[in-house]
């Protein structure tokens, strides 16, 4: 317990103090937790109270130009696309593109339905688990091409996460594409000096 405690305290999440104890800072939020706990989106949207669910798809093709552009794949790349929407009562809150290169794969075939998580999908379908994500945060606007997934309106900006799976020895496993509604979720960095 004490391990834990000092573990959350090095996270800024709790403050101990001789005397008084062991506080939560008020100013931690779920969703402020939500990219280093690995809860999944489905846990997050119920965590603020939300009736959710998901709809996933995949497909077999080459990345669009977009995703070759964040991602720096080649056009001849044969990939997994899967596409994951929730949404939060009836609008999509958070929808997810995550790009899954064929030579990562083990299988052609899978079982459905797929995980909704890619971690829990590389476990079972890829050569190596993803170990860890890198993530780039950047604020976009809705228009024809961007966003066109979410429940928002036409100029409404919202966040995009461009993230890149990696194994632990550090090889590229698969890439996400994450859009989020900043009004039903919103993400906060926490820095401990």
């Amino acid at each position: 317990i004490r391990s834990a405690l000092q573990s959350l305290e090095q996270q800024g999440i709790v403050s101990r103090k001789r005397a008084v104890g062991t506080t939560i800072n008020g100013h931690i939020r779920p969703s402020a937790l939500a990219l280093q706990r690995l809860v999944g989106f489905d846990t997050l949207l119920r965590e603020q109270g939300y009736p959710v669910r998901s709809e996933v798809s995949w497909e077999r093709r080459t990345p669009t130009r977009g995703m070759m552009a964040v991602f720096d794949l080649g056009s001849d790349c044969d990939c997994l696309v899967t596409s994951t929407r929730y949404y939060a009562a009836e609008d999509v809150a958070i929808a997810v593109r995550d790009i899954v290169p064929q030579e990562t794969l083990t299988t052609d075939s899978f079982a459905e339905p797929l995980p909704t998580s890619l971690f829990g999908f590389s476990a079972v379908y890829c050569r190596t688990p993803i170990d860890y994500a890198v993530v780039q945060i950047t604020a976009v606007t809705k228009d024809k091409e961007e966003g066109n997934c979410l429940s928002i309106a036409h100029g409404r900006p919202f966040t995009r996460l461009n993230e890149t799976h990696y194994s632990a020895g550090g090889d590229p496993i698969a890439f996400s594409l994450i859009d989020v509604d900043n009004e039903i979720v919103s993400f906060e960095v926490f820095r401990r000096g």
